[in-house]
């Protein structure tokens, strides 16, 4: 099957490279920081809490710090950048498989596999008497959980891909086949169960710092995201009303937190917030591969950042123009436009070292990113201003401490409504998917509906989960002639040019990187996977 990328002179070459070069046993390489201490250095049950502490940042850098937003809200038409850089040649699907980006989400996904198994296959033998066994299998949850989500994102971008329980077995025979995506799924659904049976149940309250890593309920709410992927609906509703009755997770300004809105959810000091249910962690007073890049990446121009390296992707104009219903309150908070105002956005009023800071920043068209007559704002934190921002580290790119939102509990209450539809056809009127479906447009100040359809839910979503990665795999949901359709229609584009693509593949899955094809030449080969 054709992937989504563009075919183009470059590929060819490439396929050259790979008949020609030689491999080597690099596929599970991570940076050096997110290797674990395994050994007899968890003594305490505090220490090993802390343990996991790499699997929610370090492992993910590379793909963080720009491929994440590449290969999914640019792709799908939520972003948009010029072809003048890397982001642009997702715009157009021109890029190919040697793509850094392609790799980059490869690598960090199987470098969070990599350190979660060296942990589930070596704390149980290596943790001191002292340490309890609730401590210990919160761990080993929280292990089994980021291997889950590391598989979820490899199999809807990739399709079939190695699974790869323990590294030692990998180290010896590292040229290996591809397993198939229903046992990629069954492997996800295994370690997820594991994770709502070890890690810890929690109430989230207003001590955001204890709600980073993730819970039992973020373990049902994940399954039942990926339940509703595999189309079974049943136990995607069942799992979603568990975790919905359970009363761990909150919208913020929603009926629990009225005192509070949908603009908080973009606030660093809110990090950890109830609505969360898994982000990536970062520290952006630390060293590199500690922080975000999102505000430096976004931000549509220098006034708002920490370094001269702002505006490098910007909002669609699909997204601009075919998103969001007048008076939606996620609107102004997704992008901005001309004349919007923010509160919380600290700015230099030059661009001087020594550069007066003022708090409040009104958008203005002569800074707009790409030519788009706007700039995008959520991750947009504007420049250090640490009750609202925390800390910054200007040596590495304007690293911030902003977390990035994995899943949060308004998409859990959206994948509630669409279980209960039950289908991708036909409408419902169930008081209980209206109740979910209209709580996340209550607090979007949108008309609540009466009856809703799969399209209803499939535009909401885009709407509330824009710039955070989700798009994309919804796309890949629908029959891909709908999908390809929607693609199509799409100015891709900038507000001065119009442009369209055409899609002459045949999925929407990405490439193998080229260079794990060249190690691993077994890769486009599937061979069922063997349980143990």
């Amino acid at each position: 099957m054709k992937n989504i990328l563009k075919r183009s002179s470059a590929f060819g070459l490439t396929m050259l490279l790979l008949l020609s070069s030689s491999c080597s046993q690099d596929f599970l390489d991570v940076p050096a920081e997110a290797t674990p201490t395994i050994g007899n250095y968890y003594d305490s049950d505090v220490k090993l809490d802390n343990a996991t502490n790499g699997l929610y940042h370090l492992v993910w850098f590379n793909m963080n710090k720009s491929a994440f937003y590449g290969i999914t809200d640019v792709i799908s038409g939520n972003m948009y950048a010029d072809v003048y850089n890397d982001f642009g040649k997702f715009t157009d699907l021109s890029f190919t498989n040697s793509q850094s980006f392609v790799s980059d989400a490869w690598r960090s996904c199987y470098g969070a596999i990599a350190n979660s198994n060296a942990y589930i296959n070596s704390l149980p033998s290596n943790v001191s008497p002292n340490v309890s066994k609730e401590a210990l299998n919160n761990a080993m949850g929280e292990s089994h959980f980021i291997r889950a989500f590391s598989y979820f994102f490899l199999v809807r971008l990739y399709g079939n891909v190695p699974i790869i329980e323990n590294n030692s077995d990998y180290s010896l025979n590292f040229v290996i086949p591809s397993n198939p995506v229903e046992d990629v799924y069954k492997f996800i659904e295994n370690d997820l169960k594991f994770a709502i049976a070890n890690c810890r149940t929690k109430n989230r309250g207003s001590n955001y710092a204890a709600n980073a890593h993730v819970s039992s309920g973020s373990a049902k709410a994940l399954l039942a995201k990926v339940y509703l992927y595999e189309k079974k609906y049943d136990l995607a509703r069942a799992l979603a009303q568990e975790v919905i009755d359970s009363g761990e997770f909150k919208l913020l300004g929603g009926d629990a937190l009225p005192t509070k809105s949908f603009a908080d959810l973009w606030l660093q000091k809110n990090n950890n917030n109830e609505e969360s249910i898994f982000a990536w962690q970062w520290n952006g007073n630390g060293t590199y591969f500690d922080g975000n890049f999102s505000n430096t990446l976004f931000a549509p121009e220098n006034r708002l950042v920490e370094t001269t390296y702002s505006g490098q992707i910007a909002p669609s104009q699909d997204l601009i123009k075919n998103v969001y219903e007048q008076n939606d309150k996620r609107r102004i908070e997704t992008f901005m436009l001309p004349g919007d105002y923010y509160p919380n956005l600290t700015y230099a009023e030059t661009l001087e070292v020594d550069a007066k800071l003022i708090l409040g920043y009104t958008f203005d068209i002569k800074y707009e990113a790409q030519n788009s007559g706007a700039g995008l704002k959520k991750y947009v934190i504007g420049k250090e201003n640490l009750p609202i921002t925390g800390p910054f580290n200007p040596q590495y790119n304007g690293e911030s401490s902003m977390n990035s939102y994995m899943m949060r509990y308004a998409e859990l209450l959206l994948i509630h409504a669409e279980a209960i539809l039950g289908s991708q056809t036909g409408s419902t009127s169930d008081p209980r998917a209206l109740a979910s479906f209209n709580a996340v447009r209550r607090r979007a100040g949108v008309p609540e509906k009466t009856s809703i359809s799969f399209d209803d839910i499939f535009k909401e979503r885009r709407a509330e989960l824009a710039c955070e990665g989700d798009y994309y795999f919804d796309l890949g949901r629908l029959p891909f002639a709908k999908a390809k359709a929607i693609l199509e229609a799409q100015n891709r584009g900038n507000r001065l040019v119009e442009k369209h693509i055409t899609i002459t593949a045949t999925n929407l899955l990405l490439p193998y990187p080229a260079d794990d094809l060249i190690k691993n030449p077994k890769l486009k080969e599937v061979v069922p996977y063997t349980f143990k």
